[in-house]
């Protein structure tokens, strides 16, 4: 009896040696499993960090660029425009002188003086002119432009040099003035800087 009873027990004890060990690999298997979700888990989100904080980081290095473009393109325009304005009060300065230069070339005053009879012919009525001229055409030319006036204005016109022009023309006809003289043509400080700054481009423009 004593020998069944042991047999028994010894059974016992073994079964509950073997669910003991099975309980304990559940539960080294279960701690193994839940450390690796852990890491994994971990590792996740040490990625995800990694990966905010690089955006992050790109986000403020393309901010700072684009801070940097802007305002290297403003001093770039600041400092055009700075050239540019010297550029047309240096112009402005030398007009007065270039225009008298073009004054005293006979072939430029030759056109010179159309271009204001054509101007004239298209803003006076026709009738008796009377054409004001700078000193400088000869007897000559003083003579064409009298014949060029007479057949725009449709009738006899006086021509009579005026020495405070300095040089151009001015063409009246029933109080209306129009003033080819160099005081004339710079009077329009908007258009005369208009057209200087267009002139300025085509030369930037110029290969």
């Amino acid at each position: 009896m004593s020998e069944v009873l042991d047999l028994q027990v010894y059974s016992l004890l073994s079964r509950l040696h073997e669910e003991q060990d099975s309980a304990c690999r559940r539960l080294r298997e279960a701690a193994n499993e839940q450390s690796a979700q852990l890491v994994a888990e971990g590792r996740s989100r040490a990625r995800s960090r990694v990966r905010e904080a690089v955006l992050e980081k790109r986000r403020r290095v393309d901010g700072h660029c684009r801070r940097v473009r802007v305002k290297l393109e403003t001093r770039r325009r600041e400092e055009h425009f700075a050239a540019l304005g010297k550029r047309l009060a240096d112009g402005l300065a030398l007009l007065p002188d270039a225009l008298q230069a073009r004054w005293a070339d006979e072939a430029s005053r030759g056109s010179w003086c159309r271009m204001v009879l054509d101007e004239a012919a298209a803003s006076l009525r026709r009738g008796s002119w009377r054409v004001e001229v700078a000193p400088g055409p000869t007897d000559a030319e003083r003579d064409r432009l009298a014949a060029q006036a007479a057949g725009l204005a449709g009738a006899e016109v006086e021509v009579a040099e005026v020495a405070s022009l300095g040089a151009g023309l001015v063409v009246l006809h029933d109080g209306v003035r129009l003033d080819g003289s160099v005081a004339g043509l710079l009077s329009d400080s908007l258009r005369v800087q208009a057209a200087l700054l267009a002139d300025l481009a085509v030369g930037e423009r110029a290969p």
